[in-house]
C-alpha cells in the first residue's frame, strides 16, 4: 500500500495549495463570510471561486480529455478534495466537485457526459444529490418521489429533503420511483433534472450548526427521457455504487488534519494535554493512511467498495474526538460563539462541533455505517 503521493501528485498539490492560499486570504474570507449562506460562504463568492478553480485546471484532472478532463491516473482527485477541506474552501457541495462527476462518468450516456462534465470542469455549474426524503433518509429504498412516464417524457411529483446545496445548484442527480408495484429496491430510476424550470420550489431551514439546509419540491416537473440515467428501474444499483464513492470522498482527511493542526497550535503546555494530543495523532495518521488505502483499492476496481465505510467512520469519529478535546482542553475561549469577545479563532471550534452533529445521521450516519461494515466488509449476519 502506498503511504504518500507520487512526485506528480505532490506537484499538483503544491500548485493547488498555492492557488488556495492566494484565493482564500483572511481578507477574502472576511469580505464574503455570510452566516445566512451554506457553511458561512456567500453563494456568489463560492460560484466565482469554483469558476476560478476550473479555469486554473484543478477540476477534472483525472477525467478523460474528451469530457473536459486531463486524463491523469492516480490520486489527483483525492488531493483536490483533501486540500479543499484543509483550506476550508467554500463548500460547493453536494458532490459537484467530488463524487457525482465520477458517477456521471460511470453510468451516464455519452450525450449526458458531454452535457455536464465540460461545464463542471470549467466550474460553471453546480449539482445536488436528490436522494433523501422526509420518510426516506437512512431507509433510502423507501423513497416516494414519483416519475411517471408520458411518452418521451417523465413527470416528477414529490419532495426531496436534506438537499445540501440545492439553492446554488443547476442540476439534480435525482432518484425517483418509476415502478410503484415492484419491490421497493427495484422500482427506482435515476434522472438528471434541470432545476431552472417550472414546477421546482426550494425552501431552506436553519440547522443547529447555523447553516441552511434545503428541501426541493417537484410539482409536475417535466424531464426528457434522454435525461434518464442508465436503464429504467435500475437506479438502486447505481445509487449504491455512487454512495460507495461518496463515502470514499467524505473520508478525506483534510478537515480532520486542519482541525488537529489548529488544536496543536493552541495546545496548553502540560503533560496531560500533550498525552491526549498524542493519542489523537495516532488516529489522525491512521485516517491519512486509510485515504491512501482507498486510492489503491479504487485504482484496481470499479466494483463496490465497502472499505470506504470503514475509512469514513474512522475520519468522522476522530474529527468529533478532536473537536471535543479542543473544547475540553482550550477552555472557555474555545466554547464561545462567533463574534463573542474573546472567542478563540472567532468561535471556530464550537461552530464545527455543532455543525458536525450531522455526522451522526448524514450519509448513513454512524450506525448505518457500522452496519455496512458489519454486513458487507466483515460478512456478519444481519440481525
Amino acid at each position: 500500500m502506498r503511504t504518500d503521493l507520487t512526485p506528480a501528485e505532490r506537484a499538483y498539490r503544491d500548485r493547488l495549495c498555492a492557488f488556495l492560499s492566494a484565493e482564500l486570504t483572511p481578507a477574502a474570507r472576511a469580505a464574503h463570510d455570510d452566516p445566512d449562506e451554506l457553511l458561512g460562504w456567500s453563494t456568489a463568492f463560492a460560484r466565482a471561486f469554483q469558476r476560478r478553480l476550473g479555469a486554473a485546471g484543478f477540476i477534472g484532472v483525472d477525467w478523460p480529455p474528451e469530457y473536459g478532463g486531463q486524463g491523469l491516473k492516480g490520486a489527483f482527485h483525492s488531493v483536490l478534495v483533501r486540500e479543499l477541506e484543509y483550506h476550508r474552501a467554500p463548500n460547493l457541495d453536494s458532490g459537484t466537485l467530488s463524487y457525482l462527476p465520477h458517477a456521471i462518468l460511470r453510468f451516464c450516456s455519452d450525450a449526458q457526459k458531454r452535457m455536464l462534465l465540460p461545464r463542471l470542469a470549467r466550474g460553471e455549474i453546480g449539482l445536488f444529490t436528490g436522494y433523501s426524503e422526509p420518510e426516506a433518509g437512512s431507509d433510502l429504498a423507501n423513497l416516494s418521489l414519483r416519475a411517471t412516464s408520458q411518452g418521451d417524457l417523465f413527470v416528477l411529483r414529490g419532495q426531496k429533503a436534506f438537499s445540501s446545496g440545492a439553492r446554488a445548484a443547476d442540476f439534480g442527480w435525482v432518484a425517483a420511483r418509476t415502478d410503484p408495484d415492484a419491490p421497493k429496491h427495484r422500482g427506482i430510476s435515476l434522472f438528471i433534472v434541470d432545476l431552472h424550470q417550472p414546477g421546482i420550489t426550494i425552501t431552506s431551514s436553519r440547522t443547529v450548526g447555523g447553516w441552511l439546509h434545503d428541501a426541493v419540491y417537484f410539482d409536475d416537473v417535466v424531464v426528457p427521457r434522454d435525461h434518464l440515467v442508465g436503464a429504467l428501474n435500475e437506479g438502486w444499483r447505481m445509487i449504491m455504487a455512487a454512495i460507495d464513492t461518496e463515502r470514499a470522498v467524505l473520508a478525506s482527511p483534510g478537515a480532520l488534519e486542519i482541525a488537529f493542526d489548529l488544536l496543536l497550535a493552541h495546545l496548553p503546555d502540560d503533560d496531560v494535554a500533550r498525552e491526549r494530543a498524542a493519542a489523537l495523532a495516532i488516529d489522525v495518521e491512521a485516517t491519512r493512511l486509510a485515504g491512501h488505502w482507498l486510492d489503491d483499492l479504487r485504482a484496481g476496481s470499479e466494483g463496490p467498495l465497502p472499505e470506504s465505510a470503514l475509512a469514513l467512520l474512522l475520519k468522522r469519529e476522530t474529527l468529533r474526538a478532536v473537536e471535543a478535546t479542543a473544547l475540553d482542553l482550550l477552555g472557555v475561549p474555545a466554547t464561545l460563539a462567533r463574534g463573542a469577545p474573546g472567542a478563540l479563532l472567532d468561535g471556530l471550534f464550537q461552530q464545527d462541533d455543532r455543525d458536525h452533529l450531522y455526522f451522526h445521521f448524514a450519509a448513513g450516519g454512524f450506525d448505518v455505517t457500522r452496519n455496512v461494515i458489519a454486513t458487507r466488509l466483515l460478512d456478519l449476519p444481519r440481525a
